[in-house]
């Protein structure tokens, strides 16, 4: 009975250890992405806001897409890290119903997003010769994706409960919840990357008869009108360059967003309850709708290569910056209060010698009186 008794405690042991050990990669993969995501997402959008030239309708849809990853990344992600490290909710009841909501509105501004660029694109190329989008259809179409993403979001506000120190759902029978995965699995995944992946697959076959169509034209011709021909192939290379951009962006969407959409698709409508690693899984999951947002700026800063290369310094420069000011502050503060003290133990020597010597100044000018 006793061997039974220890191995029952040695496996709570080992299994409590392995949770801790799970804890400290889990804050440290977040705390990696909060750091590095917010500076690179913040130098896109100040790359992009200090543009001189007139902004591009891409520019926009970029821009906004790093606005949503920097909000990830500089608020979503430290408050998990902070109801992770106090396992349980201190934010109060205000905030369970703000973060969770909040954290999933910006999941899908950037779905509506990256599924706009792709729209965006195929006007330009395949039907060059409709009106294109303008600054103004565009800045509106922003604003519509965060408000209907709030419209969208709002069911699970009224559902999230806070009660002792936590914040859970509390649905009304079990079919509600499965309807909610379901559709949160259409509206920001299923049907979006539907829209996205057949437009690319268009825009590539596009772009291949072009290419194809060019180079027997330049066949044809020869080597005359050489003015024409490097116009089209620049078109051509920057259209090329700006697809594969937002197709990589689109790719690292689908596939960072898979596991977890997988994961709670499974959870509601499969046996995942009976994985005693569900919970584990899950958290990988949730890691990589996160590291999403840190690989955004990498893949749409090549846009604006240059002015993104030189934020990210600035912004780096400010930041070791401060740290030195306030590294040497504290030397400094340090060293004032060594010169202090030692100040102090001079004045405490002075008045020491004076005690020691003032019964012989007073001989001393007794006799010189005395004289």
């Amino acid at each position: 009975m006793s061997d039974f008794n220890n191995t029952g405690e040695n496996l709570a042991r080992a299994s409590s250890s392995l949770q801790n050990q799970l804890v400290i990669v889990q804050v440290t993969f977040y705390s990696v992405i909060t750091v590095i995501g917010t500076i690179a997402n913040l130098a896109l959008c100040s790359a992009i806001w200090r543009t001189k030239h007139p902004r591009k309708a891409s520019e926009y849809f970029i821009f906004n897409l790093a606005l949503t990853d920097l909000l990830t990344c500089s608020l979503g992600i430290p408050l998990d890290i902070v109801v992770i490290l106090m396992k349980q909710w201190p934010l109060g009841a205000f905030m369970c119903k703000v973060v969770y909501p909040f954290q999933t509105l910006l999941t899908a501004v950037s779905v509506a997003t990256l599924t706009c660029m792709a729209i965006e694109r195929y006007r330009a190329i395949v039907t060059p010769f409709k009106p294109m989008f303008s600054v103004k259809i565009v800045k509106i179409a922003i604003i519509a994706f965060w408000c209907l993403s709030a419209i969208l979001v709002s069911p699970y506000v009224v559902i999230l409960k806070y009660r002792d120190l936590s914040c859970h759902e509390a649905w009304q029978g079990d079919k509600l919840p499965k309807i909610f995965t379901l559709c949160v699995f259409l509206l920001f995944y299923a049907v979006p990357l539907s829209v996205i992946g057949p437009t690319y697959a268009l825009i590539g076959v596009k772009l291949h008869s072009e290419g194809r169509i060019m180079r027997n034209f330049s066949r044809r011709q020869g080597q005359g009108n050489q003015q024409f021909r490097a116009l089209v192939r620049q078109r051509t290379k920057s259209n090329i360059v700006i697809v594969r951009t937002f197709l990589f962006g689109a790719i690292a969407f689908a596939v960072c967003l898979l596991p977890y959409h997988a994961m709670w698709l499974w959870h509601d409508f499969g046996q995942a309850n009976r994985w005693t690693h569900f919970s584990d899984a899950l958290i990988f999951a949730n890691a990589l709708v996160y590291f999403n947002s840190l690989v955004d700026p990498f893949i749409f800063g090549g846009n604006v290569a240059l002015e993104w290369r030189k934020s990210c310094t600035v912004i780096l420069y400010k930041c070791f910056n401060v740290v030195n000011c306030k590294a040497g502050s504290q030397q400094r503060t340090v060293s004032i209060k060594t010169r202090k003290e030692s100040g102090d133990r001079v004045i405490l020597m002075q008045q020491q010698v004076s005690l020691v010597d003032s019964p012989r100044q007073q001989r001393d000018k007794h006799e010189v009186s005395a004289v």
